[in-house]
């Protein structure tokens, strides 16, 4: 027992006097390994690269040399103690050929500063406090643009992966058309040079999307200063972050401020769609030039129907069949509409949208209301073809042509013309081969109808609709 216990004794004191105590050292040397990277085929528009990065670390300045290697940028690696950093300046930099003299090196890219103009087309403007771990590496993005100095964010015990990207820019200017001045009296339109006229510089904005997500708005009230500007005199800059090397898919989405019933809002009108450096049509100015209404000659970039001025909802109720408040199939009661719009509540003379569907005399629907001068932002119907709207709308501009013709032949159009009907009797219109005057009316429409926007003073079709199984209702608004 003895001797085994000296044995074990032994033993501990081997054991005991080859243990060694490990800490981490007071000073961490980190291997950054290059990654290079070559910049052939990227959408930078600047094909140079950078022999060096400037790197601002708690007030020192370091200047790791920069490696290309697989479509990435690295810079050298950069050896600091264990313990809290602030970065504070991040440039990629070209020698100018002079290796041995900074005094005309040249700032290529650079990371922006938090609140500076540019901080937005980076995912972490500067400054950036980071923590250095003993024993540890690590290799974190930092992003970079074109021609830009910059402070910086991130560091660690690391390289850092240049992700470049060139800031885009795109101007645009508008007009609106408007029948009657004075319902923008009030708005920010009274405060342009001339006032409230029937065509002025349309006061609109522009969201920008980055691979669906919201990017930023852009508008045209203010100057940043804060002083007016409210769309006059020069034209909208709309910049935007398109990633180097990655596939950006933007949506520029015009809102446009209009009336809305007797007070004004911005108004979804159109949607630009476009990928990387691609760009908008924007004809030999470089200005992608928009018109709202048709009250200018002169053809713009992008051209768009007049606007209605129309509620979301209304209550409808048919009273009388057929209509004997005017030309219409039934006389509806509208009510439910506010001050200011285009449509009042009151009878209106009123046509059925669709062949198939059925809707109740008497009864009180809750109606959308669309305008078919925007055909694309009506849902999809049942029996219904809205690409013949227009053709609608040239028909209802053009009665005079057709002295002869009653409610009837107007009821027959719209069928024939956006339904599904046979032809075979119905109601109180009839057979299609009964209307020789519809008849006519149909094959003008077609001939004539395509495109067909109305000018000031003339009608537009306006289409009602409760779901899909309630009969399309149709009434007839001056714009």
């Amino acid at each position: 027992m003895k001797k085994l216990a000296l044995i074990s004794v032994l033993i501990a004191a081997v054991l005991f006097g080859c243990k060694k105590e490990e800490t981490g050292p007071a000073t961490q040397d980190v291997v950054f390994t290059p990654k290079k990277m070559t910049k052939d085929g990227l959408k930078s528009s600047n094909s140079q690269t950078a022999d060096y990065a400037k790197v601002v670390i708690n007030g020192t300045t370091y200047y790791p040399e920069v490696f290309y290697l697989n479509g990435n940028t690295y810079t050298q690696s950069i050896k600091l103690p264990v313990g809290t950093y602030t970065i504070s300046e991040f440039l990629l930099m070209d020698d100018n050929n002079t290796p041995d003299d900074m005094s005309d090196d040249i700032i290529l890219e650079a990371t922006p500063m938090a609140g500076s103009t540019y901080a937005d087309f980076v995912s972490n403007p500067l400054t950036f406090d980071f923590t250095v771990e003993a024993f540890k590496k690590a290799e974190i993005q930092i992003e970079v643009l074109d021609f830009e100095a910059a402070n910086y964010q991130e560091f660690g015990f690391v390289w850092f992966n240049a992700q470049e990207n060139t800031v885009r820019e795109q101007l645009f200017f508008g007009d609106l058309c408007v029948k009657h001045p004075d319902d923008y009296a009030g708005s920010l339109y009274a405060n342009q040079t001339n006032g409230v006229q029937i065509d002025m510089p349309a006061i609109f904005r522009i969201d920008v999307y980055q691979n669906g997500t919201f990017f930023k708005s852009y508008n045209n009230e203010y100057h940043s200063d804060g002083s007016g500007w409210y769309g006059e005199g020069a034209p909208l800059h709309v910049l935007y972050n398109d990633r180097d090397g990655e596939t950006d898919n933007f949506e520029f989405k015009l809102y446009i401020l209009v009336a809305d019933g007797n007070s004004f809002s911005y108004k979804l009108f159109h949607t630009w769609t476009f990928s990387d450096d691609q760009t908008i049509s924007a004809g030999s100015d470089g200005v992608v030039d928009f018109v709202l209404g048709n009250c200018q000659l002169t053809d713009a970039d992008l051209e768009l129907p007049p606007y209605m001025n129309l509620p979301q909802t209304l209550t409808y109720t048919i009273t009388n069949v057929p209509a004997t408040s005017g030309e219409g199939y039934f006389d509806a009661d509208i009510q439910g509409v506010g001050a200011g719009y285009d449509i009042q509540n009151g009878t209106w003379p009123a046509y059925c949208g669709d062949y198939a569907t059925l809707i109740n005399s008497g009864t009180t629907y809750t109606m959308d209301v669309y305008s078919s001068l925007y055909p694309d932002d009506i849902p999809a119907f049942p029996h219904t073809n809205k690409d013949n709207y227009d053709k609608v709308n040239w028909l209802i501009n053009h009665l005079d042509n057709y002295p002869t013709h009653t409610w009837s032949d107007i009821q027959a159009f719209i069928w024939k013309m956006v339904t599904d009907w046979d032809g075979n009797n119905s109601g109180l219109v009839g057979n299609w081969a009964d209307h020789p005057v519809a008849q006519t009316m149909y094959a003008d429409a077609m001939a004539n109808g395509t495109g067909f926007e109305p000018l000031p003073g003339q009608y537009a079709m306006v289409v009602l609709a409760q779901g899909t199984t309630i009969q399309l209702q149709i009434i007839l608004v001056d714009p």
